[in-house]
């Protein structure tokens, strides 16, 4: 048995490493659109509707825009439990020159320059 046979094949997957970046990318995204409970619109549509003035036209705006941003927050949960998903999936190390492997840097390069 030659040294080379004992040695591990084996590569750490950056693959994976950028699935988790993406994953905090995600979740830290979804925290800033929505802080607290209720819509992200709330912020807006609560002072606008409780403002003491009545006008139909903003009420109307107000209902379109809480229609609109219906599930975002879950958007962004979905999201993150997708990637997690992958992120299970996926071993700590791959099989040298595999494309998760050291050659990820470079084919995600490709990938975003094209």
């Amino acid at each position: 048995m030659t040294p080379e046979d004992t040695e591990d094949k084996t590569e750490p997957n950056l693959f994976r490493s950028t699935l988790e970046t993406a994953k905090t990318t995600v979740v830290n995204c979804g925290d800033n659109v929505h802080s607290g409970y209720g819509s992200p619109l709330d912020k807006i549509a609560n002072p606008l509707a409780n403002g003491g003035w009545v006008c139909t036209e903003a009420d109307d705006w107000i209902t379109e825009m809480k229609d609109q941003c219906a599930g975002i927050t879950e958007a962004f949960d979905d999201a993150a439990s997708t990637i997690q998903t992958r992120i299970n999936s996926e071993p700590d190390r791959v099989p040298e020159n595999d494309y998760r492997g050291n050659n990820w840097p470079r084919q995600w390069r490709m990938q975003r320059m094209y």
